[in-house]
């Protein structure tokens, strides 16, 4: 009985060596990760234009990473740098698919996170990097270049001219709000000093001038409004050909309406301005316990209100206390107002 036990006790010990011994020969399933397939793009030169900010502006595309073994998903990340900076400071876009299309707005967006210039196009590098875990190393595409031209999110063009001596480091602007060569804004012009050109940059090397008929071009003459006065100034630049355009300058104006002016609430009585100080005055018999108002550009559409250090777009009436003849002058950019009982 001694042996038997005995027997069985040496039978064990061999089946537990053996068991080690599967253990210590297990064959473990690791990812060969090869190397990401080339990458190609829609376009090397993207159309960028805030009107078309969610259109699709460039679509990318590359062959699959092989993978061999243990089937490790791979994250693919479109890399995008200034071209020479070796991706130190690239922006990037994430997918686990093998196409991936970039709207306007969102490139846009990555150009401007790189501080491209508006002004001139600039050159950056693309590429793909691929990854299945984070303790193996990354491979990467080929690399492609693109031409690219961001817009600002508000486009401006420099109104420089007589009424502020020429330069355009100081000039006034005119804004496009969708960046699409649709300029709109407002700047008085002082007695004598009417005449101004446009200038896409606070300098002098590109200029539009009169080119007749309502037309502008780089080679035009200088522009001028007919008389002193505040005018409301709308430019196009044609978007096909940047060395023309059209131009209008319509004169525009603050009044004074209400049961307290000699118009009553039916006509405006217009206020005159004055270029230097930026401001709007008018002198008038006013009637005592009545009403007024300011108005532009004898509409409704935008009025002011409330008392004389702080008006609002569509405030209350200011109610004249005693009758007799009044000075007053507005400054409609700091919305305020004075009154003066002559």
């Amino acid at each position: 009985m001694k042996k038997i036990f005995t027997t069985l006790l040496a039978f064990g010990g061999i089946a537990l060596l053996m068991l080690a011994s599967c253990k210590k020969d297990e064959v473990k399933v690791v990812a060969n990760v090869g190397k990401v397939g080339a990458l190609s793009s829609s376009t090397t030169s993207p159309a960028l234009s805030k009107p078309n900010a969610a259109n699709d502006a460039i679509t990318f595309n590359w062959a699959a990473t092989p993978v061999t073994g243990y089937n490790a998903p791979i994250t693919y990340t479109i890399q995008l740098d200034v071209k020479g900076n070796n991706f130190k400071n690239a922006r990037e876009v994430s997918t686990d698919k093998l196409t991936q299309a970039l709207k306007v707005g969102a490139l846009n967006d990555m150009l401007t996170a790189l501080k491209l210039s508006y002004d001139s196009p600039s050159q950056v590098e693309v590429r793909i990097k691929s990854s299945a875990a984070p303790n193996l190393a990354a491979t990467y595409s080929n690399v492609i270049t693109l031409t690219v031209l961001p817009y600002q999110g508000t486009g401006y063009i420099y109104v420089p001219g007589a009424y502020q001596g020429w330069d355009p480091k100081t000039a006034d602007s005119l804004t496009s709000p969708n960046n699409d060569g649709v300029y709109d804004g407002y700047i008085g012009f002082p007695v004598g000093k009417l005449e101004f050109k446009l200038t896409p940059k606070k300098v002098w090397d590109v200029a539009y001038g009169d080119a007749g008929s309502g037309k502008i071009s780089t080679t035009g003459g200088n522009l001028s409004v007919p008389a002193a006065g505040y005018y409301a100034l709308h430019a196009v630049i044609d978007q096909n050909d940047k060395t023309k355009g059209t131009f209008t300058a319509t004169p525009v104006f603050w009044s004074i309406i209400g049961d307290a002016t000699p118009g009553g609430w039916g006509t405006d009585t217009d206020m005159l301005y004055d270029a230097t100080t930026k401001t709007w005055s008018v002198t008038a018999a006013l009637i005592g316990g009545k009403d007024i108002k300011f108005r532009f550009n004898h509409s409704w559409d935008l009025n002011l209100g409330g008392t004389p250090g702080a008006l609002t777009p569509g405030g209350a009436n200011y109610t004249i206390t005693t009758g007799g003849t009044y000075k007053i002058v507005l400054n409609a950019n700091a919305n305020t107002f004075t009154i003066t009982k002559l």
